[in-house]
């Protein structure tokens, strides 16, 4: 059953997992989100051995609603939707990026699993911060789950993939995605590739989604760790 915990600074719904070897997944959540969105994913998930889910809240409380793990360009995002034209963020290197990382290093710490039973993910935002996570982590995960993701620093990120070589990584995104665009996928699916992670992008027709597709392959890659 899932319970609402206070892991470091960040409150949580986990679901905990029978067996010193299971894995932990934790997932991190799109913005003006919050935990509890991608939290039925711990049961939509279809994989063969039991696994420990997280899904953390965000530290950041919107005007409108819900939650974030660093501000956003919110206009040039409806100017993109309104355009048909995706914004390129490889070259940006959100301010506050650093301290969502610090916060959620300090979640991960607290949890005290072994990096080789971790698997790190998100959804949009999420998805940026876990690979942030993973790329400056003192040693590989088990796994990186990419889930409607896009580029971002693209100079920091290239220096630190050399030391995750061999890292596999799940990602998905959807073709007509009108918010974080396909193109920004391709571009971080390459980046990593280059710096010798291993992972293939699914691509599905849709948008800003987790269709039925992605989450079983999802359970395919979670099974394959």
């Amino acid at each position: 059953r899932p319970a609402v915990r206070q892991i470091g600074p960040l409150r949580t719904i986990e679901f905990p997992a029978a067996g010193k070897d299971a894995l932990t997944i934790v997932l991190f959540h799109g913005y003006g989100a919050n935990g509890a969105d991608l939290a039925p994913l711990a049961a939509e998930i279809p994989t063969t051995k039991p696994a420990r889910w997280e899904f953390p809240d965000a530290p950041l409380s919107l005007p409108f609603g819900g939650l974030a793990w660093f501000e956003i360009d919110v206009a040039a995002i409806e100017e993109a939707q309104r355009t048909g034209t995706p914004v390129d963020w490889s070259d940006s290197d959100p301010d506050a990026l650093a301290s969502a990382r610090v916060q959620a290093q300090a979640f991960i710490k607290e949890l005290g699993v072994p990096w080789d039973r971790l698997v790190l993910g998100g959804f949009s935002q999420g998805s940026m911060l876990a690979t942030e996570l993973a790329l400056r982590a003192p040693e590989s995960p088990r796994g990186l789950v990419i889930l409607s993701g896009n580029l971002i620093c693209a100079k920091s990120w290239s220096q630190l993939g050399a030391a995750r070589k061999g890292l596999k990584f799940f990602q998905s995104h959807g073709l007509a995605d009108p918010i974080l665009g396909h193109r920004g996928a391709q571009r971080l699916n390459a980046l990593l590739n280059g710096c010798g992670l291993s992972g293939s992008l699914e691509s599905f027709e849709g948008g800003h989604a987790i269709p039925l597709e992605t989450i079983a392959g999802m359970g395919r890659y979670l099974d394959s760790l």
